[in-house]
């Protein structure tokens, strides 16, 4: 790997910019901690191994000093989102995505299977209507076809439903 010379004559294999980008990201999401419910640098403090000043030490953007991961870990898990590890691996050239997401249960995979079984009606209905007189089977079809698509769009409802709930319920 080759070494990045900074303005300041210093050599990092990661750029000042991503320093400063880095710094920016803790500082906007100490800013969450503070405007959520979270209360901020004394709640981040009481769960990890630092005090209050020290974290905003950390905010600093002209405070050389970096979160430690473990500190950095503690905020996602506050705030419930990976926010500075996507960025993290966005400066390395990857995307950061949610295990399992589009797969199984997730809201990606329900979301294809109600556009697929939507195509798949709406298919139906085009070769019905194709020579203009719908029969008895076609009828049949398309009712099975309109069923499963909304089968699958009352699966989203549905978890949308208790996911409201239960979040409504944490606060």
């Amino acid at each position: 790997m080759t070494a990045i010379v900074n303005q300041d004559g210093s050599e990092r294999l990661i750029s000042q910019e991503d320093v400063e980008e880095i710094s920016e990201r803790v500082a906007q999401l100490m800013r969450l901690c503070r405007h959520g419910g979270h209360r901020g640098r004394k709640a981040l403090a009481a769960v990890t191994r630092v005090s209050e000043t020290q974290i905003k030490r950390y905010e600093d953007k002209a405070d050389p000093l970096m979160m430690p991961l473990d500190i950095v870990v503690e905020m996602e898990a506050m705030l419930d989102h990976p926010s500075l590890t996507m960025m993290l691996a966005d400066i390395h050239g990857y995307d950061l995505v949610k295990r399992n997401c589009g797969r199984n249960e997730s809201l990606l995979c329900l979301m294809q299977r109600s556009v697929k079984e939507s195509a798949e009606a709406h298919q139906t209905i085009l070769e019905a209507e194709e020579d203009g007189e719908l029969t008895l089977e076609e009828w049949r079809n398309i009712k099975k076809e309109a069923s499963e698509a909304k089968d699958s769009f009352t699966v989203i409802e549905e978890k949308a439903g208790r996911n409201i709930k239960r979040m409504l319920e944490a606060k």
